[in-house]
């Protein structure tokens, strides 16, 4: 299996719904789990990965903290238009330690995934 959205390869968050210089939104693919992006802590916040190519997309894994409710979405547009759900999904409270979840959604081809953070666990 080929990981598409990671550091080596041409994946990029291409839209972030918040921005603090310090914890930008390419942390996101970094690859490293000491590096992170920071919202705003209002919700919902949103971000948009743009694969390197349209693929087929089998396994999803996400690293977070304080996620509660997550939607992802999918479009296999030339831009980042017309999303399709693909998943919506909780996560348990793990009371300020990462989280980290994998999916193994309905297969489904892609060439944005569009991540939904709607809720958090600390309220």
């Amino acid at each position: 299996m080929i990981d598409l959205a990671n550091v080596n390869s041409d994946a990029q968050v291409v839209m972030a719904s918040s921005n603090d210089a310090r914890f930008p939104p390419g942390n996101i693919l970094d690859g490293k789990l000491d590096t992170f992006w920071a919202t705003t802590g209002l919700y919902p916040q949103t971000f948009v990965v743009a694969l390197s190519e349209t693929a087929d997309v089998k396994t999803i894994t996400v690293h977070s903290n304080n996620v509660k409710d997550l939607k992802i979405e999918k479009s296999v547009k030339e831009d980042p238009v017309e999303f399709e759900d693909v998943l919506e999904t909780g996560f348990e409270s793990t009371e300020g330690t990462p989280q980290q979840k994998t999916f193994s959604p309905p297969l489904c081809e892609a060439k944005y995934l569009k991540f939904t953070i709607k809720s958090d666990t600390v309220f």
